[in-house]
């Protein structure tokens, strides 16, 4: 009995052995199967994965042809990369590091070398340049070059405004800046001095910057003396300047008489004077002598003799007298006489008014500060501002007619033309011109001023 126990304990156990030695074998088999799988689920992925993308690589040949406006450039595309090039060329801008979003060529497609042709350019002007190609994985860029078109630097173009506000210590003008010139304009304002041209070395303003009008306040000047000034206009290339305007500040009671000589009396009238510049002029017209008919000549007869407009003294009151020119010289032909002017003054040339005019700013403007404020029809009033108060007395025609009360004023000067019945002289109209015409008739009969000798 014991003996078949143990025979069926031995079989049982053999069997279990069996058992766990199959079941050992099932899993390992599943456990390889498995190592299998995931071997290859994972090479699957690995097939699966995108290709790596990459962008052309380009370089930038060198620069040639520069000109005012264009040079030649181009470059080498080396590698597509991951994909077809299908754009090349360059671009180029003021900037640094240029983009296809500037200005740009297209030279083809593919890879190899390519020439480009840059144009539209700006003279004398810093360029950079670089070589792009593009593909389905974007744009890549070359290494950057610059160059310098050709040209010769354009400065500025400015010009002086109007000088208005002017007191004792301070007065405001500004300009206007038409052109920048090569280079865009960093500054512009006015300057000025008591010495002529002045620079941006002496007192100036700063006012702004680029094209376009602009308006400076001038400061820190000193009452009753003499400035000059002009507008200016600054880019990289240098800086340039507008016109030139002379100016006085009043004292006290405005523009000041001339130092030691405030008035003259002259033929039982009293005359004032005035300072303007190293100037010194009487204040209002002459009127003196025997009033005679418009209608008739004046003559060498030893006096004195005027027109008054429309035949009225009350008008030579206001106006002065209007004189033909032979009359004023006293029938004698040379300039710079003293002739109908009293002792220690005389007849203005033609170059002391030319100076007179520059000083306050040249012809296209001087008429506004010597205009009298009152008295002139429609816009024609001026500022005064010098002081030398014309009033628009008008004139006495060749024919023996008065013209242009309350329009005109004419001026005689002591210069004959190059003709002998002609002289040159002055005159101001509705507008802020002073202008000389050389062809005035001698027989006409103007308005006469003295100055200093």
């Amino acid at each position: 009995m014991s003996k078949l126990i143990t025979q069926i304990t031995n079989a049982t156990d053999t069997k279990r052995t069996m058992q766990t030695t199959n079941l050992r074998a099932s899993m390992l088999r599943i456990t390889i199967a498995g190592l299998i799988l995931i071997s290859v689920t994972n090479c699957n992925k690995k097939s699966e994965e995108p290709p790596v993308i990459t962008k052309p690589a380009v370089a930038t040949n060198t620069v040639t042809n520069i000109s005012t406006h264009s040079a030649t450039s181009g470059g080498i595309v080396i590698s597509q990369g991951s994909s077809v090039v299908t754009s090349r060329g360059v671009c180029w801008s003021i900037s640094s590091n240029p983009t296809i979003n500037d200005a740009h060529t297209s030279d083809s497609a593919g890879i190899g070398g390519f020439t480009s042709n840059i144009t539209g350019l700006t003279e004398v002007t810093t360029y950079y340049v670089r070589a792009y190609a593009t593909s389905e994985a974007g744009t890549a860029y070359g290494n950057q070059l610059s160059f310098f078109t050709g040209g010769v630097p354009v400065l500025p173009s400015v010009s002086t405004g109007t000088l208005t506000n002017i007191t004792e210590t301070a007065a405001s003008c500004g300009g206007n800046v038409s052109i920048q010139g090569t280079s865009p304009v960093t500054a512009r304002g006015i300057c000025w001095s008591v010495y002529a041209n002045p620079t941006t070395a002496n007192a100036h303003t700063t006012d702004g910057s680029g094209t376009g009008d602009f308006t400076g306040s001038i400061t820190g000047l000193i009452a009753n003396t003499a400035y000059f000034l002009r507008s200016y206009a600054t880019n990289s290339y240098g800086t340039t300047y507008g016109f030139q305007i002379g100016f006085t500040t009043p004292g006290p009671n405005g523009p000041q008489p001339c130092p030691g000589t405030p008035t003259v009396t002259y033929d039982g009238k009293t005359y004032n004077t005035i300072q303007i510049g190293t100037q010194c002029w009487f204040r209002e017209n002459l009127n003196l002598g025997t009033r005679i008919n418009g209608s008739v000549n004046q003559t060498n007869n030893g006096i004195i003799e005027k027109y008054c407009y429309d035949d009225l003294e009350s008008n030579c009151d206001l106006y002065g007298g209007l004189y033909q020119w032979n009359e004023m010289q006293k029938y004698i032909t040379t300039q710079q006489l003293r002739g109908i002017c009293p002792v220690g003054w005389l007849l203005p040339k033609d170059s002391d008014w030319t100076k007179l005019t520059t000083f306050l700013g040249g012809d296209s403007i001087a008429g506004g500060s010597m205009k009298s404020s009152t008295g002139w029809d429609g816009d024609g009033t001026g500022t005064n501002s010098s002081g030398f108060t014309v009033f628009p007395g008008g004139f006495r025609n060749e024919n023996g007619l008065f013209e242009m009360l309350t329009t005109d004023a004419f001026f005689w000067s002591s210069t004959q033309t190059t003709s002998s019945s002609s002289a040159w002289n002055r005159f101001l109209n509705q507008t802020r011109t002073i202008e000389a015409w050389g062809s005035a008739s001698k027989v006409n009969g103007y308005s006469v001023r003295c100055i200093k000798q």
